[in-house]
């Protein structure tokens, strides 16, 4: 399947964000052309808990979660925006079915690619492996940040989760004239816009899970945060 390189122009800018080691547009864009489109409605699964998919998917559009039985409470693990590279490595490296369900939370479309055209591509592509390796350490770190998140107060968590589903690794996506000052009120209004559309897509009770707090609770800081516009302090 050959893709529109310039519908997948901005998806690539994103998914350049996943790692901190910068691949050359052309590298990125041949990974994803290996890919096909995938549309799930709300709810839908992308890999669900217990199939066996070794194939690698990064968001288009919408939001994604993964999702796992806690005894008889399901819980959050995490969320997936636009750019963010989706492995289930149960599957993937321990050929075993998967054991975190990823759903969609909205009409969401995701980009399916074939594990053998992923691994077929680390081979041939010294840069390519660089990326993978890179986005994986940035995974890793997130799974740190994620249980320092956790550890505070229910606000900080809240906030420290708005950060890190901004997908930014840092203010490299701006544009190469702008100053430190103007780097960092561009992001900070950018995670303020992403948080915003996110609370209107992601009901209280998923978020809540995710934060381990009760959904009154969320619900009340929510309105204190959007109220205050605390995340562009």
């Amino acid at each position: 399947m050959k893709n529109d390189k310039e519908t997948y122009g901005n998806l690539r800018q994103l998914l350049a964000l996943e790692a901190r080691y910068v691949a050359r547009p052309e590298v990125l864009d041949e990974f994803l052309a290996g890919g096909t489109p995938v549309r799930l409605d709300t709810y839908g699964a992308m890999i669900d808990a217990g199939e066996f998919n070794p194939d690698i998917y990064v968001v288009k559009e919408g939001l994604v979660r993964g999702t796992y039985m806690d005894k008889n409470i399901e819980k959050t693990a995490g969320f997936a925006l636009p750019g963010t590279l989706l492995i289930s490595f149960h599957c993937y490296y321990g050929g075993e079915p998967s054991y975190y369900r990823f759903e969609a939370c909205c009409p969401t479309t995701v980009i399916r690619i074939p594990r053998d055209y992923f691994d077929d591509y680390l081979h041939r592509s010294h840069e390519f492996a660089l990326w993978v390796m890179s986005a994986h350490q940035n995974q890793l770190f997130y799974n740190e940040c994620k249980n320092q998140v956790l550890s505070g107060d229910a606000k900080s968590r809240l906030l420290q989760l708005t950060r890190r589903l901004s997908g930014l690794v840092d203010g490299s996506w701006l544009h190469e004239n702008d100053t430190p000052d103007n780097h960092d009120q561009r992001v900070k209004t950018e995670l303020y816009t992403r948080w915003k559309a996110i609370f209107r897509i992601v009901p209280s009770k998923i978020i809540a899970s995710y934060l381990g707090i009760t959904e009154q609770h969320l619900s009340k800081i929510k309105r204190q945060i959007i109220t205050s516009g605390e995340l562009l302090k």
